[in-house]
């Protein structure tokens, strides 16, 4: 096999470009999965401000944004993998899907992890003077007991103890989960949905929700 042969195609690298994941503290439970020209955290941040329009009450948080060889087929795989999920056939919003699944998937074409960080000038523009509350999570609501160990989605690496039925232990702290997820999140916020970003025995924390409502 020749040199040559290892060169992206002229289409491939047509469709370079950037597939992001982002959420909405106003839209809770719903991500949107879409893609944008570029290279950099800057082309992710353009993207944002487009959305952050004056039909949408809060600026999106960037869960995920990835350069990939082929931008649109990327989407549209995501698109079709997430399929049942997907609000209208005609947008780019999913709801039930919590980010890091998206995001195991997209890490295995990402060629540069482009996302945001919280000391990114849009997002500091942004950060909301009122921020929107978590909705109060109980684990004693899901059955969860204190003493368990619960863990961050993103990297099941990153671990916390349940030290009562709103708060946890991580690091030497106690924190309300809510504002930890937040803070690993990155985000400059107060409060998060816990829901999506949180194991326990393998399910997430919304996950853990359906099953007690279905009890």
């Amino acid at each position: 096999m020749t040199e040559q042969q290892f060169e992206p195609s002229i289409q491939e690298g047509r469709n370079r470009g950037i597939v992001y994941v982002l959420s909405n503290p106003a839209m809770d439970g719903y991500i949107k999965i879409g893609q944008t020209s570029g290279d950099s955290t800057r082309h992710v941040l353009d993207r944002m401000r487009e959305w952050d329009g004056t039909g949408i009450p809060l600026a999106f948080h960037c869960e995920y944004a990835a350069v990939v060889n082929d931008r649109r087929g990327v989407e549209n795989a995501l698109h079709i993998a997430f399929g049942e999920n997907r609000v209208r056939q005609n947008r780019e919003f999913f709801v039930g899907i919590p980010p890091f699944r998206v995001k195991a998937m997209l890490k295995m074409v990402e060629l540069i992890d482009v996302t945001p960080s919280a000391t990114d000038s849009f997002i500091e523009e942004t950060t909301e003077s009122r921020p929107v509350r978590s909705p109060i999570f109980r684990f004693s609501s899901v059955g969860i007991p204190v003493g368990a160990e619960v863990n961050w989605a993103d990297d099941t690496s990153i671990k916390c103890r349940v030290v009562s039925d709103r708060r946890v232990e991580y690091d030497g702290t106690e924190y309300a989960l809510s504002k930890l997820t937040a803070q690993l999140k990155g985000w400059n916020v107060d409060y998060a949905q816990v829901g999506p970003y949180w194991l326990y025995e393998n399910k997430t924390l919304d996950e853990w929700r359906d099953i007690a409502a279905d009890e």
